[in-house]
C-alpha cells in the first residue's frame, strides 16, 4: 500500500519537473505624459519647465522641444538636453526663449520618448518694455562633428546667463546652454551640442541674454566644420587664448 502510494505522488511530480521553471514576466511598455508645465515670463524672457514622467516599464531617452509661433509661422525652435529616464522616474526639462518685443504666440511643447512623442499648446503674451545693455562678445566659434564652441566674455559681471541657439537649419537639434556667472573681462569657452540631419554649411543666430532680461546680445556666425591641418593649429590656438585671456 505504501509502495502504491508513493508511486502515485512520483506520478504526479513528473510532469511539473519535466515542465521546467515557470517565468513570471513583466508586459513590456513604452508609455509617458508631460505630468506638469510651469512657465515664467520677465521683460521678454519665457523660462518653461516641463516634468515627464515614464508611466510605461521600459527606460528610454527623453528630450523635449519648444516651439513659439506666431499667427501664421515659427518663429523659434528650441531643444532641452537628452535626458535617460527609467519606469516610474519624473525628469524636469528647461527650455528658455527672448524676444527683445513684446508678442502674442503659441508656446508647443513636443516632447520625443522612445521613438514616441506627445505635446501641448498654450497662448501667452510676452511683454518687454524695457531696453536691453549690449554688454557680452563672443569670438573664436568653431564648428565640429556634433558641437560648436566659442569664447565668450562680458564689460561687467553676470549672472544666469543663457546661450540660445537661433535660426539654425530645420532638422537639426541644437542644445541651449546655462552660464551661472560671467566674471567682467574674463572669457569662458562654451560647448554647444548639436544633432544635424543632412549637413548643409548655413549661417546661425548665437543670443546670449541674462534671465531677467537685462543684457541682451546677438551674433551671426557661419556653420563650417573646421577641417585639415587648421582645426588642430585653431585649436591649439584658442586653448593659448583662453589661458592668457586675451
Amino acid at each position: 500500500m505504501n509502495n502504491v502510494f508513493v508511486l502515485i505522488i512520483v506520478l504526479f511530480l513528473i510532469p511539473l519537473v519535466l515542465a521546467g521553471p515557470v517565468k513570471i514576466g513583466v508586459k513590456m511598455s513604452i508609455k509617458g505624459n508631460i505630468s506638469a508645465v510651469f512657465y515664467n515670463v520677465s521683460n521678454g524672457f519665457l523660462t518653461v519647465n516641463q516634468e515627464f514622467f515614464n508611466s510605461g516599464s521600459v527606460a528610454y531617452k527623453t528630450r523635449i522641444r519648444l516651439d513659439v509661433l506666431n499667427s501664421t509661422d515659427v518663429m523659434f525652435t528650441g531643444w532641452s538636453k537628452e535626458e535617460t529616464i527609467m519606469p516610474g522616474e519624473r525628469k524636469n526639462f528647461e527650455i528658455d526663449w527672448y524676444t527683445p518685443k513684446t508678442e502674442n504666440v503659441v508656446v508647443r511643447l513636443i516632447a520625443y520618448y522612445g521613438k514616441e512623442m506627445t505635446q501641448r499648446e498654450m497662448k501667452l503674451k510676452i511683454e518687454n518694455n524695457q531696453t536691453s545693455e549690449d554688454v557680452i562678445q563672443i569670438k573664436n566659434f568653431r564648428t565640429y562633428d556634433d558641437s560648436v564652441k566659442f569664447q565668450i566674455r562680458s564689460t561687467t559681471p553676470l549672472s544666469n546667463v543663457i546661450i540660445i541657439p537661433e535660426n539654425y537649419m530645420m532638422g537639426w537639434v541644437f542644445e541651449q546652454k546655462k552660464i551661472e556667472n560671467l566674471n567682467a573681462n574674463k572669457n569662458i569657452e562654451v560647448t554647444i551640442p548639436y544633432e544635424p540631419s543632412v549637413w548643409l554649411t548655413h549661417d546661425l543666430n548665437i543670443a546670449a541674454v541674462t534671465e531677467d532680461g537685462r543684457y541682451y546680445s546677438i551674433f551671426l556666425f557661419n556653420l563650417k566644420k573646421e577641417e585639415g591641418f587648421q582645426k588642430y593649429t585653431n585649436y591649439i590656438l584658442d586653448k593659448i587664448d583662453l589661458f592668457l585671456n586675451l
